[in-house]
């Protein structure tokens, strides 16, 4: 997606003549709002900011003035804007101190300088809080059809109609914002930088639309932060950030690669719903909240490895469509896997399974790699397909696993010997875990022909078999039979539609 930018050709959105206005007068202009904007007195900075918009919006919507000029003149005035909120503030460092009632014992003087700091932290965050206000009406999308936008869904970048700001650049880096944060419903035309940013209060993304790079990497959110139902149309970075409460990032769609890598969640993490279609790295953080990822769909690599959850972690009814890596994690409480399919290879090697192990009714159309883990809990493997190689080598089990109505492929190179430590074993029957049954040769043809149409096994667009796909699952699960009368039965039919 290429930065939103108004056609040379048609009026720029609010356009007006102003032929009277020289460019010296401007100049003049933004000199004066640069001097207030330093004032001392806070009710005069705001003034200047207020100036600084006012002088954009002129720029930009003046026909008389060459477009990229007027442009250009804007984002110098942007750029401005956004180092006076990334500008330190002493007072910011003593927020929670400031925020909180006055200290009892204080002496007179102490109690007035306390007041003094409490009303000065005040007024800056309503300058700065303002600055940005003004920021987001012009960044803020609307429904090219002149509707009401759509809530608790992504917005579709092809029908909306940009902010007169979503064009220019914007650079948060390293901004402490003490004051809530909002940017609800905003379209970042050429991206946005956020990196290093410090969140004290709320911080509100939802429903924003990206054209590109995003940048959050390095953050700390201490309130709760609102990142739903975005769109990343280039690369997303939110890696090594620390989110300090509940993060809600629910129902996004990430166009470019992600890497959600190195967080900390201290409270509850939502990431359900999401669609990636680029390579998506989540690998090496830590959930100490409940961690919600069901109903996932990854078109790319997913690369969860080295994860720790604390609580509960949800991961069923996801699809990834290329390889997954989710090994060398510890899940210390219940792991909901279930109803999920993969179409590559699925890594879960060296896993510690500390809470109950939920992989039931799950499509393993690749290799299912859960070689060294330990399930030291009850392990549900119940109606499961393991469709390619199925790796249980040197994997412990506190509890005999269930496999009942399951499915291997005996054709596959399935390795079942279990470690030496296992204080249960993996029962077998006729060379699969005990309660599964194996794939008929015409069920295995059947398979090996659907998933040739799928586009299963090589590179290529997985958006491009969605159909095959689907019914191929449906197929796995339904017409599959996990009990060997129902499989006999189903033989011939399967074996009918082959041929």
């Amino acid at each position: 997606m290429h930065p939103v930018t108004p056609s040379p050709s048609s009026p720029r959105p609010g356009a007006t003549a102003h032929p009277s206005v020289s460019h010296q007068q401007r100049h003049d202009r933004y000199t004066a709002a640069l001097a207030l904007l330093g004032s001392p007195e806070a009710i005069i900075r705001l003034g200047g900011a207020l100036a600084l918009v006012e002088l954009a919006d002129d720029w930009l919507t003046d026909e008389t003035d060459p477009q990229e000029h007027g442009r250009r003149k804007a984002q110098t005035i942007i750029t401005t804007l956004c180092a006076y909120i990334c500008s330190p503030f002493q007072l910011a460092h003593d927020y929670e101190r400031l925020m909180g009632d006055q200290p009892q014992g204080l002496t007179p003087q102490q109690a007035r300088r306390f007041r003094a700091e409490k009303t000065e932290l005040a007024a800056e965050a309503q300058v700065r809080g303002r600055i940005l206000t003004e920021i987001h009406d012009r960044v803020r999308w609307e429904p090219s059809d002149g509707g009401q936008p759509a809530t608790n869904t992504a917005p579709d970048p092809e029908k909306v109609t940009a902010g007169l700001w979503s064009h220019l650049r914007f650079d948060f880096s390293g901004a402490v914002f003490f004051y809530p944060v909002d940017f609800t419903q905003s379209y970042w035309g050429a991206g946005a930088n956020f990196r290093g940013c410090t969140y004290r209060d709320q911080a509100r993304f939802t429903r924003s639309i990206y054209g590109a790079d995003a940048l959050f990497d390095r953050s700390v959110y201490h309130g709760e932060a609102f990142l739903s139902d975005s769109v990343y149309r280039a690369g997303a970075g939110l890696s090594e950030c620390v989110w300090g409460a509940d993060a809600r990032l629910v129902g996004c769609v990430y166009e470019g690669n992600v890497n959600l890598s190195a967080c900390t969640w201290e409270g509850a993490a939502y990431l359900s719903d999401c669609t990636y279609y680029g390579y998506t790295y989540l690998a090496d953080s830590v959930y100490r909240g409940d961690a919600d990822f069901w109903q996932s769909t990854f078109y790319g690599t997913a690369n969860l490895e080295h994860c720790t959850y604390s609580r509960g972690a949800r991961f069923e009814d996801s699809i990834y469509h290329s390889a997954a890596y989710l090994g060398d994690s510890v899940f210390r409480r219940t792991a909901n896997l279930a109803f999920t399919v993969y179409w590559g290879a699925a890594h879960f090697g060296g896993c510690v399974f500390a809470g109950q192990a939920w992989l039931d009714n799950c499509v393993w159309f690749g290799g299912a790699d859960f070689s060294g883990v330990k399930f030291k809990k009850k392990t549900d493997f119940e109606e499961a397909r393991l469709l390619g190689a199925a790796d249980f080598s040197g994997a412990s089990f506190a509890r005999v696993p269930a496999f009942t109505d399951g499915v291997f492929n005996a054709a596959a190179e399935n390795l079942f010997e279990v470690s030496a430590k296992s204080k249960q074993p993996l029962p077998l029957a006729g060379g699969i875990p005990q309660g599964a049954r194996a794939l008929s040769a015409a069920e295995r043809q059947v398979l090996a022909e659907r998933l040739q149409a799928a586009g299963a096994g090589r590179e290529t667009n997985a958006r491009e078999f969605e159909q095959p796909r689907s019914e191929l699952i449906r197929w796995v699960r339904y017409e599959v039979a996990g009990t060997p009368d129902e499989a006999e039965a189903d033989s011939a039919g399967v074996f009918t539609e082959a041929a």
